[in-house]
């Protein structure tokens, strides 16, 4: 190979360092995908606007948790079984890759720990995308504040869902109804179900009726998201719900 195109070569490689789906962070590459999902996650913490009963200067309160943005934080990445320490930035603002502890190989997340005794304290929605995250084996989500319900995609991972040392969801404010692949039967399961909505009730009288109509079109006129008035469970308020809490109503 001529020196000239050697040249060329780590040229392109320094100006486009990652494959086409990927995307460059810190010298590494991670796909786009599932780092937009864990970007969501955020999303829906920081959105859901929870009150964490936080006071001021409480650098350990808020959701997400404020203190994985810290050079504090003790928690790490892996990729490619090389273990990376200190990588968040402190600018105020949890990003991807602070968020948790997580495993990357081939630019791919296999595992993220975000349960207990690591504080993330997420809340809102878990991703209806959570599915195209394609390569997790390993999920740890319990003990934080996630609440509305849990999307059938999340049966599409490829993850030993009867082990909770790998798969962990209790403890949340998830209401039902659950995904087939979680076993509520066992003796691990709980949640914080207290304040849940039967889906389609939005008025929450019991009663499926054209009240809940009106209402679910007020929350879609004024852009509201209300996880019971979801029917469809596409993370979205729309007409296509409008037309499923109609046929509940009556098939009722």
């Amino acid at each position: 190979m001529s020196n000239y195109l050697f040249s060329i070569i780590i040229l392109i490689n320094l100006i486009y360092p990652c494959d086409e789906g990927y995307i460059e962070i810190n010298n590494l590459c991670f796909h786009e995908n599932d780092i937009s999902i864990l970007q969501i996650m955020i999303d829906n913490s920081y959105e859901s606007s929870i009150d964490l009963g936080c006071e001021d200067g409480d650098q350990y309160c808020g959701s997400p948790n404020p203190y994985h943005d810290s050079e504090e934080f003790w928690g790490w990445l892996l990729y490619d079984s090389i273990s990376y320490e200190n990588i968040s930035n402190g600018n105020g603002i949890v990003e991807p890759l602070e968020l948790g502890i997580q495993q990357w190989e081939n630019g791919r997340l296999k595992a993220l720990d975000c349960g207990a005794y690591i504080y993330c304290q997420l809340s809102g929605l878990i991703p209806e995308q959570i599915n195209s995250l394609t390569e997790l084996v390993h999920l740890r989500l319990e003990g934080n504040y996630l609440s509305g319900v849990i999307p059938e995609t999340i049966c599409q991972l490829d993850i030993d869902y009867d082990d909770y040392l790998i798969f962990d969801l209790r403890y949340n404010h998830l209401c039902p109804p659950y995904p087939d692949c979680i076993n509520i039967n066992n003796e691990f399961w709980g949640q914080y179900d207290e304040e849940c909505i039967e889906i389609g009730d939005i008025n929450a009288d019991s009663i499926f009726n054209i009240l809940d109509v009106i209402q679910l079109i007020d929350l879609i006129v004024i852009n509201e998201y209300s996880y019971n008035g979801d029917i469809n469970q596409d993370g979205i308020l729309s007409v296509l719900d409008i037309i499923q809490l109609v046929n509940i109503i009556l098939d009722n």
